[in-house]
């Protein structure tokens, strides 16, 4: 999907920790350590609260291991250098690389289960080498478009290319023309395929600042008043997803232990997450105008009343104009700044292009700094945003728990 594909993978992996699989998760980009994206969690017994009591859950428990990273990009080494040696006009790519070091790592962890966040768009990523039993795909819609397409309808054809035959799909509601190209593929091969909103259904009981509470109706089961600790009524659809995605993987139906303890505990920092109360300071790294739509309705319905200060970096292939367009009238000052990444847009031209939707825009570079400085002019009523891409959510992030705050509600410290 163009979003929520991370959330989807993370709530599925979670349900999958309480389980007696030894599970796996591969996902990107990561917020802090490169070692996020490569994870397993061993097989259930003390792990799985329906069968045995739930085992205590720390950040990075599950990370592969600087050792473990290290010995699978050494014995990768070889295969690399004689891809490059091969063709030295397409050598293997930085997420090629990864994608390998998590599949070798998963072989030597003796992985049963692993879920899977494809990179970009399907048809061509690297995630696509395996044989698959289910697939996911959260909503889509346009970015990347230099690579993927400028219109959604090819973009979903570009993600249709994970499908395979023999096994089943589950989709977020879609666009007419996206939704047809998704079940026109699924027909080409066989696979059934399920809609969240029409065969898997989700009600949102509650949405505070904790997270929601939710009853989803799955594939084989209802389950009531489970507790999510995500913020966003979409996330609601996503749990709904993630649920199909595990039933689809048992024959035999999926405990609702397993169900409600993975989603209760499941971690996704950066997304529209609480780490402070007052002011309520929200990390979301909404890139795209679909993330950033996902943000408005939630800043709508969980801020009003309050006054909104938005610190915004965007990468250079992002539009400031969109941005603006969905954040520009619920704030009172934008402050512009930028990751280290290469890629960051310049904050004076960032500012230049939002001013003609938001009040007060100024410029600070260095995001640690900006923060700071929005921390120091809010008052404890008032909201802080940071959003516009996950590399500045990342690092702000770091900076931090190395100064000692931590996550406000997370059962992690990142």
């Amino acid at each position: 999907g163009t979003n929520g594909k991370g959330s989807i993978a993370a709530m599925t992996y979670s349900m999958l920790r309480e389980s007696r699989l030894r599970a796996g998760l591969y996902t990107s980009p990561h917020l802090e350590d490169l070692r996020e994206r490569i994870r397993v969690w061993p097989a259930g017994g003390d792990a799985a609260p329906g069968v045995g009591g739930a085992a205590e859950r720390s950040a990075g428990d599950d990370w592969i291991s600087e050792a473990e990273f290290a010995a699978a990009v050494e014995r990768l080494r070889p295969a690399l250098e004689a891809c490059r040696r091969d063709a030295p006009e397409a050598p293997p790519t930085y997420f090629e690389a990864l994608t390998a070091a998590a599949f070798l790592h998963f072989a030597r962890r003796q992985v049963e289960v692993a879920v899977l966040e494809v990179g970009m768009g399907g048809r061509l990523d690297a995630v696509n080498v395996v044989d698959q039993a289910v697939s996911v795909f959260g909503p889509i819609d346009v970015d990347h478009a230099d690579v993927l397409g400028a219109d959604p309808v090819s973009i979903a054809g570009e993600k249709a290319g994970i499908l395979k035959p023999r096994q089943v799909a589950l989709m977020a509601p879609q666009q007419d023309g996206v939704a047809a190209v998704l079940r026109a593929a699924c027909e080409g091969h066989g696979v059934p395929l399920w809609t969240a909103g029409r065969d898997l259904t989700a009600s949102v009981q509650r949405h505070t600042l904790d997270g929601l509470q939710v009853t989803l109706t799955g594939l084989r089961g209802i389950y009531e008043s489970l507790e999510l600790p995500l913020i966003g009524r979409h996330q609601a659809l996503n749990a709904a997803l993630a649920v199909g995605a595990v039933e689809a993987l048992s024959g035999a139906g999926v405990p609702r232990e397993s169900v409600e303890w993975g989603l209760s505990r499941v971690e996704w920092p950066g997304r529209l997450e609480v780490v402070s109360d007052e002011p309520l300071v929200l990390l979301d790294g909404a890139h795209n105008a679909q993330a950033a739509a996902a943000l408005r309705e939630t800043l709508l319905e969980l801020c009003p009343g309050r006054r909104i200060h938005l610190l915004v970096g965007l990468s250079s292939d992002k539009s400031p104009e969109r941005l603006g367009e969905l954040l520009g009238d619920l704030v009172v000052s934008a402050t512009c700044t930028k990751s280290r990444h290469p890629r960051a847009l310049d904050p004076l031209e960032l500012a230049r292009r939002l001013a003609p939707f938001c009040p007060d825009v100024h410029v600070m570079s260095d995001p640690a700094d900006a923060y700071t400085y929005l921390l120091n002019a809010a008052s404890a009523s008032d909201a802080i945003v940071v959003t516009g891409s996950l590399f500045l959510v990342g690092e702000l992030r770091r900076a931090l728990r190395q100064a000692h705050v931590r996550p406000r509600r997370s059962s992690v410290e990142a």
